[in-house]
């Protein structure tokens, strides 16, 4: 019997290549369309101080940029992952690629800061299709271990982009006005697109998908949020990512104007912090196979609120130098531990509703909210303090140890 080639058999792309050559480019396609929010976002932080005098706008309302993205991302996944389990996936994904380009190129040429802030909103809305739907393929295509372990690989790869995002970034911002992180994110955008028409295949078929309208999906969207283990672990995914966007959106006043480093030198030193998080993310990536998911994310969400909580005693004591990078740095590797365990234990149960799409999409939802909400709250202390990234960071973590924690109380998940 001939294979559609719409819906190949589970693992496989649409260009057909040898197994094992074909699972590679796939899982590379998913990591490149899971990269785009930390492209998006911190590729530009070196240049947000001069984004700022272009459009004479104060810190806060640059950091808004951020926020938009944010909302705009966690809007777009709570509606296109429950709409890609009544839809399917693919053609979600392409439209979502095709109009993140296209806005983009909108603010290249935005006459105002006002209009930056609206086509971010758009910018979040359509990048929401690559991030959430990619983890809804990955739940269609694998199950138990094997799933942690594509969770860990796309943590792993989507890590990468904070390594080349502000290098190039803090390399863009030496030589050129901020309009050029733009035209690259434009690029990306046409990259993402490629990826999604040639690569990434239809994973849901017809048979498969849910039944009804916006009803449906609202329904769909409770009954995934009324499983407590799923809420649980969603949250604490959401609240670690709320200590790592602390740290994002005000690194680069925090370095650059209470450090004293120049635009480049911080962005080598934010390549670094994520070399941390890499490096975790590759010890994760083998320990998953054998060990609870549960039981690494513990470690890492417990790493985390450790030295968050140290740096912040010591910046409310007026210590802030060397030791607050190195303690930066410990917090950002724990997160190696944290991103793909989380989503892979929340995936467990969607999966088991056989509601992939709105599982991550809530995922995704309480995630972007949690960063829009932490981004304008860093920058309330003005730009020569580290107070509010250290307590934003800290209370965050430690909300997320305590809700893995009950989590691993209530007992294991069905998987």
């Amino acid at each position: 019997m001939t294979q559609n080639p719409a819906f190949p058999e589970p693992g496989r792309s649409r260009l057909g290549l040898s197994p094992r050559l074909d699972w590679i480019v796939l899982v590379g396609a998913l990591g490149i369309l899971s990269a785009v929010s930390p492209l998006a976002t911190d590729m530009y932080l070196a240049s947000m101080p001069e984004m700022g005098e272009w459009f004479g706008s104060p810190a806060s309302m640059i950091q808004l940029t951020l926020t938009a993205y944010m909302v705009g991302m966690a809007l777009g996944q709570f509606l296109l992952g429950p709409l890609s389990d009544v839809l399917g996936r693919h053609r979600l994904m392409v439209t979502g690629n095709l109009i993140f380009l296209l806005a983009s190129v909108g603010i290249i040429v935005a006459p105002d800061i006002h209009w930056v802030l609206a086509l971010r909103f758009v910018q979040g809305l359509a990048g929401a299709a690559g991030v959430v739907i990619a983890r809804a393929v990955v739940s269609d295509i694998a199950h138990g271990h094997r799933a942690a372990q594509l969770y860990s690989v796309l943590a792993l790869i989507t890590s990468l982009a904070p390594v080349v995002a502000p290098l190039a970034g803090g390399v863009i911002a030496t030589v050129a006005d901020w309009r050029v992180v733009f035209w690259v994110l434009a690029i990306f955008g046409a990259v993402m697109l490629a990826c999604s028409v040639f690569i990434v295949p239809e994973t849901l078929p017809p048979g498969q998908r849910s039944r009804g309208g916006l009803g449906r999906i609202l329904r769909n969207a409770r009954q995934m949020i009324s499983d407590r283990h799923f809420t649980l672990y969603a949250l604490s995914f959401a609240f670690a990512f709320g200590a790592l966007f602390s740290y994002i959106s005000a690194s680069s006043f925090v370095i650059q104007n209470v450090l004293g480093f120049s635009a480049l030198v911080y962005s080598v030193i934010f390549a670094i912090n994520a070399c941390g998080s890499i490096t975790m993310g590759v010890v994760n990536t083998k320990l998953v196979g054998s060990r609870d998911p549960s039981s690494l994310l513990l470690v890492g969400v417990t790493g985390l609120a450790t030295f968050s909580v140290l740096n912040m005693v010591l910046v409310l004591l007026g210590v802030v130098g060397a030791i607050t990078l190195v303690l930066l740095f410990l917090a950002q590797s724990c997160m190696g531990l944290v991103l793909g365990n989380a989503v892979a234990m929340a995936q467990r149960q969607a999966q088991r509703l056989r509601l992939s799409g709105t599982g991550s999409a809530v995922v995704g939802m309480a995630q972007f909210i949690l960063a829009g909400l932490v981004t304008p709250l860093t920058g309330l202390g003005g730009e020569y303090t580290a107070v509010p990234m250290a307590l934003s960071m800290a209370a965050c973590a430690m909300i997320s140890v305590g809700l893995v924690l009950t989590a691993r109380r209530q007992g294991t998940p069905v998987g």
